[in-house]
């Protein structure tokens, strides 16, 4: 199971990144990718607007700072690595 998802999210982040990058480098003529952040907003963007409240005063307040706000400003084909690195190694056992 870890292989299969692990597998398709490798796929994903490299097709993901490389058709990024050749978007923004040959169409738009800038250097910058589509952030995790800016993908979520597409998807659904007052679920992004309502997690910061509930993450700062239910959660830990520095926890959103530090390190979400950092999640979301990285490229969206890097974190689907990440996502992919994550699920391979760390989450489900193979026994």
């Amino acid at each position: 199971m870890r292989y299969k998802l692990g597998g398709f999210l490798l796929i994903a982040g490299i097709v993901f990144t490389f058709f990024d990058g050749i978007y923004y480098l040959m169409i738009k003529k800038e250097y910058n990718f589509t952030m995790v952040g800016e993908v979520w907003y597409y998807i659904h963007p007052y679920s992004l607007q309502i997690i910061q409240p509930i993450v700062e005063r239910y959660i830990m307040v520095f926890l959103w700072d530090p390190l979400l706000l950092t999640m979301l400003q990285l490229p969206f084909g890097l974190f689907i690595l990440f996502l992919h690195l994550y699920f391979s190694c760390f989450i489900f056992d193979d026994k």
